[in-house]
């Protein structure tokens, strides 16, 4: 796998390692606390075994409609996070965000295609890809002297277009991309779906004690 083939820090390793470990155990979590809320009718009276268990049989299988997704934004996070450790600290470079630049990059990404900022600039610290499930941006280093730099302020705006999609309650579904994997070591995001569950904060104690 990309943890183990390519180039990475002992380190980083250890530390993508551990957070993949915990978003495993908060997703097992996460199925267990579905499937704990079928064990009530709407009535709030207690269900028969046979009734609960012919409701549960349905919720891996929803789970599974977002396996592929995870396992996709989990491989890029690891490449990008790889990436992020190799690149230069060195001021004789900048780095530059790419798309997959074919028709089926969408338009909030495209406006970040060719974006050149130098490694410090906190760009970086929320729109490092992936930007978004199935997201194939990647980023490559430039030698300063072959690029202009882009506008620091102007390209926040285009990434918190490309990072903002409101949900019927108001909320933006895609903020929890906000982060780069590279400096802060971690695979999966804090925000994610599965660190919200109830309960979670408890369970997310435990697995780090047996980690």
């Amino acid at each position: 796998g990309a943890v183990s083939d390519n180039e990475i820090s002992d380190e980083m390793r250890k530390r993508l390692e551990e957070d993949i470990f915990l978003f495993s155990g908060l997703k097992t979590h996460a199925q267990l606390f579905e499937a704990s809320r079928q064990l009530l009718t709407e009535d709030g009276t207690l269900k028969s075994y046979e009734a609960f268990a012919a409701d549960v049989q349905d919720i891996p299988e929803s789970h599974q409609r977002y396996l592929e997704a995870e396992y996709n934004f989990a491989t890029s996070s690891v490449l990008m996070a790889e990436r992020w450790e190799n690149f230069s600290d060195s001021d004789r470079y900048y780095l530059q965000y790419r798309t997959a630049n074919d028709d089926r990059v969408r338009d909030t990404h495209e406006a970040l295609h060719d974006i050149t900022l130098p490694k410090s600039d906190k760009f970086w610290d929320y729109f490092f890809p992936p930007n978004g499930w199935r997201c194939r941006c990647t980023v490559v280093e430039i030698l300063r002297r072959l690029a202009e730099a882009s506008d620091s302020k102007s390209s926040e705006k285009l990434g918190k277009k490309a990072t903002t999609q409101k949900g019927k309650s108001g909320k933006n579904k895609l903020e929890l991309f906000r982060f780069n994997p590279g400096r802060e070591k971690v695979v999966f995001p804090k925000e994610h779906p599965y660190s919200k569950v109830l309960g979670a904060k408890r369970a997310k104690a435990i697995i780090k004690k047996r980690s």
